[in-house]
């Protein structure tokens, strides 16, 4: 082996330590262990809310078609996201292998799990140690990502305000904050002043380079036809998630609409991402067992509802996570030796 490739190979050793160092600090200090006690304490609360016992007695009557079923439309809703994470790489020119796309997005999974789920900004640093992708245009891909999340969940709730009257305030106020800041962003002239000018800024001016390709990648990503592909593409994958709800509801209490479903799943989804809690625990619950109560539904179907298809969605997705990031790091161990 010539000189050269042994420096690239100790390069790449050494990016893929970093890469599995920073993905454990991430997990350990601002994810799973957090997000675990909090649900120990929300899961209680929920079956206090609705008396344990009838609680506990609701899930049991979940049958394991319905429960298979769910985690198809989990599922389905994840392939279907990840083609929208190809779509926008491919939207800003960048060209990765999909076996290492797929390790990027789905190993991101397990950072569902952070505050508001910020964590994810580590597929760029993943996708920049495994194949060499910049980090700050990648940053502005999961940047959009979430917009157009929010944006999809925020019309999933919209049902609401069509259908039964219900959060038109809390909606209104995040469509406006979206509009608001998309139109700012569109504003090229002078957003582009604003970097220029904080070169000169202590601080803030030796990343002027980054922020200035960070927001490159937004400006293209934000137009309007790859926005509303990318949100049109959310709708469905969140949707799969809302039809999942609306399963779990119809087997607990039959007259259940898929409206209701997608309507409660997107109200909940929408507080607990503004939150900015930890996979947004208790937030998210809150809203989305009131929704149900508003609905007619009893206080013990509503918990266990919730508490089905938040193992179904939150806890699911972080061990699918869990499960490729743990793949790739027992793969690497086997290259090194």
């Amino acid at each position: 082996m010539s000189e050269h490739d042994r420096t690239d190979s100790t390069d790449t050793t050494a990016r893929s330590i970093g890469n599995l160092r920073r993905g454990g600090r991430l997990l350990r200090d601002h994810g799973l262990w957090l997000t675990a006690v909090l649900s120990v304490g929300v899961f209680l609360a929920l079956f206090l809310l609705g008396d344990a016992s009838r609680v506990a007695g609701a899930i049991t009557t979940v049958d394991s078609s319905t429960l298979v079923g769910v985690f198809a439309l989990v599922s389905l809703g994840y392939l279907i996201r990840f083609g929208k994470w190809v779509y926008y790489l491919r939207e800003l020119g960048i060209d990765v292998p999909l076996r290492s796309n797929a390790l990027t997005f789905f190993s991101g999974l397990m950072l569902v799990v952070t505050p508001g789920k910020v964590g994810e900004v580590w597929k760029a640093w993943f996708l920049r140690d495994i194949e060499g992708v910049p980090v700050s245009p990648t940053t502005a891909v999961v940047g959009a990502e979430r917009v157009t999340d929010l944006l999809a969940l925020t019309g999933l709730a919209a049902l609401g305000v069509l259908l039964y009257d219900r959060s038109a305030t809390l909606l209104a106020i995040v469509v406006i904050g979206f509009l608001g800041g998309l139109a700012l962003l569109q504003w090229r002239r002078v957003c582009l002043a604003l970097i220029e000018r904080s070169r000169s800024l202590p601080v803030i001016g030796g990343y002027a380079e980054g922020i200035e390709s960070f927001y490159e990648g937004a400006y293209a990503l934000f137009r309007p036809r790859p926005l509303v592909v990318a949100t049109a593409i959310s709708l469905l994958a969140w949707g799969l998630e809302g039809v999942a709800l609306w399963l779990v509801l119809d087997s607990l209490a039959s007259g259940a609409s898929v409206l209701e479903g997608l309507f409660v799943f997107g109200l909940g989804s929408v507080v607990g991402a503004l939150s900015l809690l930890p996979g947004g625990l208790a937030a998210t619950e809150a809203s989305m067992v009131g929704a149900l109560l508003a609905l007619g539904f009893s206080s013990s179907i509503a918990a266990a509802a919730t508490l089905v298809i938040r193992v179904g969605t939150l806890w699911y997705g972080a061990l699918v996570g869990l499960a490729v990031f743990g793949f790739y790091r027992f793969a690497s161990r086997d290259e090194k030796q």
